[in-house]
């Protein structure tokens, strides 16, 4: 079969009524997640955790604004372009739920089968996180991760769609900018995290019951929460925001048009970053270049530190980076969707991020495998991680170099598993595949 031939058929696949330039930047997005993940399990020198709130047994308390120690600038490196992951899926995900409810309604489907479609969705987000994705991150059974922010954001929009955009505009930025909030507003200068950024409303309430809440939902008890619902469900409804107006648009004729506008929110964004860099003050300082007297770093100014953003929960600092440089990219892709070579050459491409959640799913299964086998059989340790740490130990490049390796043949195996659950799932339409 010509390789003519296998586009046709693939582009048959994917030509579903959908936004190409959406579906590129977020299968952008995952294949960059993809290399994340497969350093977890392939890179010893891979380092994480950044800005995490992390327990210490010995003086039996949280420690805030983990700063993590990369051995090298390239680990960095991989590592920092891996940011624009999380940020993108989320708000993306919120754009899809006003695109979903467009092409249901345009087929005359009930608001209430529209809920009730995007509240199952939820439920297997949270279904897959709590089940897959724990295992294979070796993690707590109720690990809340992003699958699972964006399950329970699901769950929520699938009612608060119906309330007013502006509404949920003047929410989004309230829990966007909450950080900043309570430190200007309410004095407060730190950050716990739980499946909750426990923001104002939280910090007002009494010793007590306050306590009673960290014990019962703090990290190390379950669930374990890397994505605290507050800011990132502000994220995701600033990305519910953007879907209302991209509906209101002519596409494609309004193509260039939409890359415009984001092209300016993209660079206004981004050079806010650069200015809330520069100044003193928690949250803005929150893994910034400043020392907590109010000394500059001195070593501010090199790529490592200047570029190291707080994840967990994320800071203002890496809210403005990631998302301004997401714009800037759906801005290229909306502004060239519509050339031939950009359709033939993102094909690949726009096919990952059509099916994010069956990759997402099966992409650790895959990533994982050959560690935690290998690990039982060598060292009788049934982990995840444990094998390629103990072989590359003192080789951090080597390690790396496998890493990449591994990263393209994990590609290579998903992308016809793609073409095969794409291919099922426009065979099966009213099964369970089309909640994944």
């Amino acid at each position: 079969m010509s390789n003519l031939v296998k586009n046709e058929q693939i582009s048959k696949i994917v030509s579903t009524p959908r936004i190409p330039a959406i579906d590129f930047v977020r299968g952008l997005a995952i294949i960059l997640m993809a290399l994340d993940h497969a350093s977890t399990y392939w890179n010893v020198g891979r380092t994480a955790g950044e800005g995490l709130t992390s327990w210490s047994e010995e003086t039996g308390a949280f420690t805030n604004f983990y700063r993590p120690n990369f051995p090298d600038l390239l680990n960095f490196l991989v590592r920092f372009v891996t940011h624009w992951c999380a940020p993108t899926f989320v708000f993306l995900a919120g754009t899809s739920i006003v695109l979903f409810e467009a092409r249901r309604l345009e087929r005359e489907v009930s608001q209430n089968e529209i809920t009730k479609h995007l509240v199952i969705r939820g439920l297997i987000l949270l279904l897959i996180e709590w089940t897959v994705i724990a295992w294979a991150f070796h993690a707590s059974p109720f690990y809340f991760g992003v699958l699972a922010l964006i399950g329970v954001g699901f769950i929520v929009f699938a009612f608060a769609r119906q309330v007013s955009w502006k509404i949920i505009l003047g929410l989004s930025l309230f829990l966007f900018l909450e950080p900043l909030i309570d430190s200007f507003i309410m004095g407060l200068s730190g950050r716990n995290i739980s499946i909750f950024y426990w923001g104002i409303i939280f910090n007002q309430l009494p010793v007590g019951i306050r306590d009673y809440l960290l014990t019962v939902s703090f990290w190390p008890n379950w669930p374990n929460g890397l994505y605290p619902l507050d800011p990132w469900l502000g994220v995701m409804g600033l990305g519910f925001v953007f879907g209302h107006w991209l509906r209101k648009q002519q596409i494609p004729e309004d193509n260039h048009l939409i890359a415009k506008r984001l092209a300016i929110v993209g660079g206004t964004t981004i050079g806010m970053f650069f200015i809330l860099r520069l100044l003193q003050g928690w949250p803005i300082n929150y893994l910034g270049i400043w020392e907590a007297n109010g000394v500059l770093r001195p070593d501010a100014f090199t790529i490592e530190t200047f570029f190291l953003l707080a994840k967990y929960p994320p800071s203002i600092g890496f809210l403005l980076w990631t998302l301004g440089g997401m714009c800037l990219v759906l801005s290229f892709s909306f502004y060239f969707q519509d050339q031939d070579w950009f359709q033939k050459w993102t094909l690949p491409i726009v096919l990952f991020g059509s099916t994010p959640l069956f990759f997402y799913s099966i992409h650790l299964l895959i990533y994982g495998a050959v560690p935690f086998l290998m690990s039982v059989l060598l060292y009788g340790e049934p982990t995840h991680y444990a094998f390629i740490g103990k072989i590359f130990a003192d080789m951090l490049f080597l390690s790396l170099l496998v890493t990449l390796i591994v990263w393209i043949i994990g590609l290579v195996i998903l992308y016809p598993a793609c073409v095969i659950f794409q291919q099922m799932k426009k065979r099966y339409p009213n099964s369970v595949l089309q909640y994944i």
